[in-house]
């Protein structure tokens, strides 16, 4: 059986994923509209850091929404708990970026992590 508590952390991790990629757009909007008028196909080259830090920071939004879907999907449609280990990755990963990058939103994947790694 899956908690209630334990149920949202899918739909937590989807908000995130969605404000992290909204967030991008308008903070990257300078770098990503080269981008699209340039149709897209191989416009961020070698050495256009600016490009492809907005890139991959809509990206990982959109891999939040994906994991988050998944997590959610799991839990309501199947009744299955994610396995632990998924919640200490995320941990992991957001503690990382917490320590390189304290000024960002890695702190908002930490306590989403510990919902899926508590029993």
């Amino acid at each position: 059986m899956v908690s209630g508590v334990k149920r949202h952390v899918g739909l937590m991790l989807m908000l995130t994923g969605l404000l992290h990629t909204v967030y991008g757009l308008i903070a990257y909007m300078k770098q990503l509209q080269p981008i699209v008028a340039e149709g897209l196909w191989n416009t961020v080259a070698d050495g256009q850091w600016d490009r492809a830090t907005a890139f991959w920071f809509l990206i990982f939004g959109f891999m939040l929404i994906v994991l988050g879907y998944t997590v959610d999907w799991l839990m309501k449609k199947k009744g299955i708990a994610p396995p632990v280990s998924l919640g200490w990755m995320l941990f992991t990963i957001c503690l990382i970026g917490v320590i390189v990058m304290p000024s960002s939103g890695f702190w908002l994947g930490l306590p989403q992590a510990w919902l899926l790694i508590r029993k």
